[in-house]
């Protein structure tokens, strides 16, 4: 019996505690401030940035007759590495005050290094409290080509020429094919152009040039001439500079150490390249003009210089006169 009932108490007092402290473990209100969604499109994108303009879709989902308007709201948009978790740019902005049961959208942009991915937070606060929180991620970035439509000029190409094979030494003659697909004409802009070795990524030349005024819809040809080493093989960029700024680029490969199959089992093995075999002789200048007046004054003078002199033609019909004189007297 005493066991019963000393059972019964114990059960009695742990309804007794469950029942005071249900009070003090009991959840606040949630906040019907709610990040929804968030997208993300990219903006400006150059050669080494790149623009992400970041809409934050933010909702109170407040709702009924006690529904109330929210405090003063702000949304920071953070962006980290990917690879090393390190905050490389953020931007705060102010929202205000949302009604219940409306969704409201804020648009932020962030200039970022292209390369690599990052992690994008968006933290929501409300009279400087935080709230709710939204979290996207990009990767590779580095591969998005940079937008040239700003100069509206475009490389379509590059042709490379083998002008003179000596010491080890190769120069080549780079004809770059630049377009001009606006509608109006083309500034001038600075034109980089540098061969690279594939394998040691070392720089071997680099040479500065202009791309020159280009109407509308035609196409230019640009010649750089590169001095490289021999049986190596280039990866050759070039980049269209504004200012500081590059604003479009191509590129292409020349190989002076080409590669070919071998087989059936397609092993690569250099065949090497003859690089003096491809020597392009540099073009001669065009023969100058010549107008008919010149061309009938040249033959006239021509002929003249073949013709016999009349008056020697008259001294030598009459020394044969005197000599068939001199005959009959005889």
């Amino acid at each position: 019996m005493l066991q019963n009932k000393a059972v019964s108490l114990l059960i009695l007092l742990a309804l007794i505690a469950v029942v005071a402290l249900s009070g003090c473990v009991s959840k606040p209100d949630r906040n019907p401030l709610t990040v929804t969604n968030l997208e993300i499109v990219p903006g400006q994108i150059k050669t080494s940035t790149i623009e992400l303009k970041v809409t934050t879709y933010i909702k109170n989902s407040a709702d009924g007759s006690a529904a109330k308007i929210s405090k003063n709201t702000s949304l920071l948009l953070k962006a980290t590495s990917s690879d090393r978790d390190f905050l490389v740019n953020q931007t705060t902005t102010f929202i205000g005050k949302i009604a219940p049961e409306k969704t409201v959208n804020v648009t932020q942009t962030l200039t970022l290094p292209k390369k690599g991915g990052y992690g994008l937070e968006a933290t929501l606060f409300e009279d400087n409290k935080e709230v709710d929180r939204g979290y996207r991620t990009v990767y590779n970035l580095d591969s998005l080509p940079a937008d040239s439509k700003a100069i509206s000029l475009r490389i379509d190409g590059i042709d490379f020429l083998v002008r003179k094979a000596a010491e080890e030494k190769v120069v080549i003659q780079s004809d770059i094919y630049v377009t001009n697909f606006g509608a109006k004409t083309s500034q001038d802009y600075k034109l980089m152009l540098k061969a690279t070795d594939i394998d040691s990524k070392l720089v071997a030349d680099k040479q500065w040039s202009n791309t020159g005024i280009i109407a509308p819809d035609e196409t230019a040809i640009r010649s750089v001439n590169l001095t490289v080493p021999d049986r190596y093989n280039y990866v050759v960029d070039v980049l269209i500079w504004s200012n500081s700024t590059i604003v479009g680029q191509g590129q292409d490969y020349v190989q002076l150490n080409a590669t070919t199959m071998l087989g059936e089992k397609e092993r690569l093995a250099a065949r090497g390249t003859r690089t003096g075999a491809f020597v392009t002789e540099e073009a001669t200048a065009e023969p100058a003009e010549m107008s008919v007046s010149a061309f009938q004054n040249s033959t006239a003078k021509r002929a003249a210089a073949q013709a016999p002199d009349f008056m020697s033609l008259t001294a030598l019909a009459m020394i044969g006169l005197a000599a068939v004189a001199l005959r009959k007297r005889r």
